[in-house]
């Protein structure tokens, strides 16, 4: 007889504008004790633009089992590809570029106790990606990333709940090859740990952490705060730390996401060094009720950004010194009616310290809101969102014809749920960009304008 909570399958098709196509199956069933799930998508959009055409496709299988004594292991594998056009920006058009990339990735999972109060989870990994790509002087490179690596967490618990002690270690290696950068390779190693300590509703943390490259050496961190749950519906939160961020290989050598007719790495890029500090402080009001505000500062030195060349190419550079601050303030209203609200805030502002000059796609405001509401009789689900972006800078020179416009953008999605015979289906309806607002995340790369949506999700 077939277990219905155990083997299950989801199928979803869709369609929409630019010749967008996509088509996904997955399968849940038990094998050898344990539970498999099975999945494939694939994916393919024309786009607006001349060659920014685009195919995806990806396979993954994930199998789970679950010991008596509370331990869990798992194996998953994922392989995905896609192949694609690099349009450019608008002045500088590369319409014959294309890239295939491909990345396939397999690791072992282990949870588990020890002893009494002990737990430790760890992971057994590997990751390969290769990228082909075709420039548009007909030059062909080639990138290769391979990744093997184990890290390991374990969390040990006072027997009066009133402390834990995590501790992680982690050993990880990199090997890079580019047709233009050559061949590169990273061993790193870390130790991390933290301790909180409760004291009631007053939670005190510290942390410490040391990661250790073989071209970058020993980079240590730091992590202090405190969490204090103030009468029962008030929490405030206060942390401040010290890290150190090793520039990867795509940004010291070639991106992986990134045309060579576009962008190129540098190899004299320096660590960034950041203290940053954060307090935050929280209402709950009820359930799905709830207000957030954080107040937040990062202090960079060598910070890494982008800087365009007079080839129009961007190269990632360090600046000696930057800062970032604001407020964020989100919150979460459920009625009764069934109406939901969300919504996100943020003002901040940044500073290059070097020019007195605004960090490049910074803006000084960023919103987003949606609302959602469920029709009680038909099931029908209702979203709607609305997301205000203020004007920001493209580049560090911050001049006008770098400055990005501010827009807003509307998104609606209504679902409806219903019975194809004897199976669950979800019918959707999805419309980005409802009013058609000409804007540019990145300059020289305009929006496609209105794409609409649409398909059947199945569950059987």
């Amino acid at each position: 007889m077939k277990d219905k909570e155990k083997t299950n399958s989801t199928a979803k098709v869709g369609g929409g504008s630019y010749g967008f196509a996509e088509s996904s199956l997955s399968h849940r069933m038990p094998v050898a004790g344990g539970t498999a799930l099975l999945s494939a998508t694939t994916t393919h959009r024309d786009g607006k633009r001349p060659n920014s055409d685009r195919t995806d496709g990806a396979l993954a299988m994930n199998w789970s089992r679950d010991k008596k004594d509370g331990g869990r292991y798992e194996v998953g594998g994922r392989y995905y590809q896609a192949e694609f056009g690099s349009p450019g920006p608008t002045d500088n058009l590369t319409p014959d570029a294309r890239q295939e990339y491909q990345k396939a990735s397999l690791d072992t999972k282990y949870n588990g106790t020890i002893g009494e109060t002990g737990t430790v989870a760890a992971t057994l990994y590997g990751d390969s990606i290769s990228l082909l790509d075709r420039a548009q002087s007909g030059l062909k490179s080639t990138l290769d990333d391979r990744k093997a690596g184990l890290k390991a967490d374990t969390i040990w618990s006072r027997e009066d709940g009133g402390g834990d002690l995590r501790v992680g270690v982690m050993s990880e290696w990199d090997e890079f090859d580019h047709t233009l950068a050559g061949g590169h390779h990273r061993f790193r190693n870390g130790l991390n740990s933290q301790y909180d300590r409760r004291f009631g509703d007053f939670t005190p943390t510290i942390g410490l952490r040391g990661d250790h490259t073989n071209d970058f050496g020993l980079n240590p961190g730091l992590l202090a705060g405190v969490g204090w749950g103030v009468l029962r519906k008030w929490f405030i939160k206060l942390k401040g730390g010290y890290t150190i961020n090793v520039p990867t290989f795509e940004q010291l050598y070639q991106t992986s996401h990134g045309s060579i007719d576009q962008s190129r790495g540098n190899p004299d890029l320096d660590e960034e060094r950041v203290w940053s500090y954060d307090l935050g402080v929280e209402y709950t009001f009820a359930k799905n009720r709830l207000l957030q505000l954080t107040i937040f500062r990062a202090d960079t030195s060598d910070l890494i950004t982008s800087e365009r060349g007079t080839d129009l190419l961007y190269r990632p550079i360090n600046l000696a010194s930057a800062h970032r601050q604001g407020v964020e303030i989100t919150g979460k209203y459920a009625w009764e009616s069934g109406l939901t609200a969300e919504t996100s805030l943020t003002f901040q502002d940044s500073e290059n310290k070097d020019t007195g000059k605004e960090l490049p796609y910074t803006p000084a405001i960023k919103v987003k809101e949606t609302l959602s509401y469920t029709l009680a009789e038909q099931k029908t689900r209702l979203e709607g969102t609305i997301r205000y972006e203020g004007s920001r800078y493209s580049r560090m020179e911050n001049l006008p014809a770098e400055k990005l416009d501010d827009y807003a953008v509307v998104e609606i999605k209504v679902t409806q749920p219903f019975m194809m015979g004897t199976i669950a289906t979800d019918g959707y309806l999805k419309v980005d960009n409802l009013l058609n607002t000409a804007y540019e995340s990145h300059l020289g790369y305009p929006a496609d304008g209105i794409v609409a949506t649409a398909g059947l999700q199945m569950k059987f």
